[in-house]
């Protein structure tokens, strides 16, 4: 441990940790400082008692989150037509809740580990930064109730470039692992000054921390310039993707019932004029009408895309029967010839937003019209049949969770497919933070990924990690590429997050044999030490 600093310096150094990581992270993207962010968190943690590392730990993982998603608050009071007090409240609750308790844990965690330093233990507290990312991910997601949060994580700051190349066989927590590292072997070596005792081991540990840095760079490096030209190889697809931007106000309100479609329709025609793409795809809830139900509208949509020979892949409800319920938020293949029968309803819902785990509060519930809440769709559902190959769809935040696109892919997708419906929350620090989650998992299956938002960025990212198209946040406008079916399966497709696994694995057996050693001295006193 270190020597106590006064709590005033600890605190400044755990703010000044939590800018310099929101500042890694996009929009300004300076991503050197994901290499050194947590060395003043680390320092903070290690300088005093339990206590005041668990509320060091707190102060950091809300600053973090104010940092990273300052807009979350005031959009949840805009999607709710609530008060700004109800969404600070309620935004402060959120981050407490899917965020700020995983790094109080890992307060804990990190003192156990660094009781006895070894040369390794740079490693094994980067295995525990892992770990609580790991488990702020995954933990609930799929209940409920609740969902995994994998907003802001250490390794997103580095979600393209050689560094991301990692997650092709280690996800985005092999490339945490990789940064986490070396923040730890840094905050150790500075920890060792002026404690000889310690300082061999301090720089061996940080001669051994930059290792898999360095490893994990010149293996990225080699991977891209062996990668092909983006959108070329054989039979690349055009396609094509609307971003209407339209208020998230329209989209149930009855008044607005099918006019959105006026919007997408005039955008359509201008990509089929300018660019004939095989494949035109609309974000989530384009069509804000049941699609199934509406002949006319259907007819307006089959008819222009009759004239180019085109096919459409489009966000909107569907129901049984003439709009009844349950609803399902889906994704509807078009062409010519109609609606095929084929169609994708979303898995992971959004508690709270799509569907409502308390239905007697209805504090947390909109005021909107038409289809308010959602049903889950089948488990496994199959990649669609289109002209892109099959396809694998990821509706919004399905894109953010990479067992999820790793499914998709084990089912048997060809590319990735992820309409989403971004209007509510404003601000391009989120937006592009979102491309950045979102577009890391073209890396990790090497799978081109469309990304069709509302509000942007729309983008084509190839299976490298290049955004090869790209529409502007919060403007009216589509954007054209040519992406390629893809069939082999990368080491993160086989194993998935075998990685991480194996990183908790490696800090549960150093905290027992920890608590095995303390509990053993503590029988033996007289020959502790």
């Amino acid at each position: 441990m270190l020597r106590p600093l006064p709590l005033g310096v600890a605190c400044f150094l755990t703010v000044v940790s939590a800018m310099t990581f929101a500042l890694a992270f996009p929009p300004w993207s300076i991503r050197p400082l994901a290499f050194v962010a947590l060395v003043p968190l680390f320092l903070a943690l290690r300088s005093g008692g339990s206590g005041r590392a668990i509320a060091l730990a707190w102060l950091w993982g809300i600053a973090m989150a104010w940092l990273n998603a300052s807009v979350v608050p005031s959009s949840i009071a805009r999607y709710y037509d609530r008060s700004p007090w109800f969404g600070f409240a309620i935004g402060n609750l959120v981050f407490t809740v899917m965020s700020v308790v995983y790094y109080m844990a890992f307060a804990l965690i990190d003192r156990a580990l660094i009781r006895r330093p070894r040369a390794w233990t740079p490693l094994l507290v980067a295995a525990a930064w892992v770990l609580v990312e790991l488990a702020r991910a995954r933990l609930f997601t799929g209940t409920t109730f609740f969902i995994g949060n994998p907003w802001a994580l250490l390794g997103y700051t580095h979600a393209s470039g050689p560094l991301a190349q990692t997650a092709s066989w280690a996800g985005v927590y092999g490339i945490s692992f990789v940064l986490a590292a070396t923040n730890s072997g840094l905050a150790g070596w500075m920890g060792a000054w002026g404690r000889p005792s310690e300082r061999s081991a301090a720089q061996r540990g940080l001669a051994l921390a930059v290792l898999p840095a360095i490893a994990a760079t010149l293996h990225g490096q080699a991977m891209l310039r062996a990668a092909p030209t983006p959108g070329t190889g054989d039979d690349p697809v055009k396609v094509a993707i609307v971003q209407g931007n339209i208020a998230v106000g329209r989209h149930w309100r009855s008044d607005y019932y099918g006019k959105n479609l006026d919007v997408y329709l005039a955008l359509t025609h201008r990509a089929l004029r300018e660019a004939s793409p095989a494949v035109i795809v609309w974000p989530e809830s384009a069509m804000n009408f049941f699609v199934e139900a509406e002949p006319r509208y259907q007819r307006a949509i089959t008819d222009l895309l009759g004239d180019a020979d085109a096919q459409l892949l489009a966000g909107g409800p569907s129901g049984s029967g003439d709009k009844l319920p349950p609803y399902f938020n889906s994704v509807f293949v078009i062409d010519s010839e109609g609606i095929r029968s084929q169609r994708y309803d979303k898995q992971y819902l959004i508690p709270f937003t799509e569907y409502y785990p308390f239905r007697r509060l209805d504090l947390m519930q909109r005021t909107i019209e038409g289809a308010r809440t959602f049903e889950r769709g089948r488990p496994d559902p199959p990649p669609l049949e289109t002209r892109l190959g099959r396809a694998g769809i990821l509706v919004c935040n399905e894109a953010m969770l990479p067992e999820v696109a790793r499914a998709r892919v084990r089912a048997g997708a060809e590319v990735l497919v992820s309409p989403s419906n971004d209007s509510w929350i404003t601000g391009r620090a989120f937006s592009e933070h979102m491309l950045a989650v979102v577009g890391l998992r073209a890396i990790e299956q090497r799978r081109y990924l469309i990304r069709a938002s509302t509000s942007g960025p729309s983008a084509i990212v190839d299976p490298w990690g290049r955004v090869i198209a790209r529409a502007p946040s919060s403007t009216r406008d589509l954007i054209h590429g040519r992406v390629r079916p893809e069939r082999t399966l990368t080491a993160y497709a086989r194993l998935g997050d075998s990685f991480a696994a194996l990183c908790s694995l490696a800090v549960a057996v150093a905290l027992v044999r920890d608590w095995l050693r303390r509990r053993k001295a503590r029988r033996s006193p007289g020959k502790a030490g």
